[in-house]
């Protein structure tokens, strides 16, 4: 599993895991507590955290603490993706950061 990890003043813990069935790919968020709770953030999968690069939009967080799933588009080969950004929806400013093992 990779751990979250807040940016710059946000604070951020957890940790993320890839789970992989057939051609179904989850990332599973474990004890997740994200510093901006009033904000509706999403994620994407990025290569080596550059959003300027491909990157994989996974849609908004379904809750900012606790545990919960994101899908990954299907057909999507994650070994190019090492980076989970989360960044409230709409902006440019990372809240937090993943490895994505």
């Amino acid at each position: 599993m990779g751990s979250v990890a807040g940016t710059d003043s946000y604070t951020a813990s957890g940790y993320v895991g890839a789970a992989i069935i057939g051609s179904s790919i989850t990332l599973s968020f474990k004890d997740v507590i994200l510093a901006a709770e009033a904000e509706v953030l999403e994620a994407f999968m990025t290569i080596n955290g550059n959003m300027a690069k491909r990157t994989i939009a996974l849609g908004p967080l379904p809750q900012n603490s606790g545990a919960f799933d994101l899908s990954v588009p299907e057909g999507t080969d994650i070994s190019l993706f090492n980076t989970l950004i989360i960044r409230p929806v709409g902006s440019e400013t990372t809240v937090a950061t993943a490895s994505v093992p």
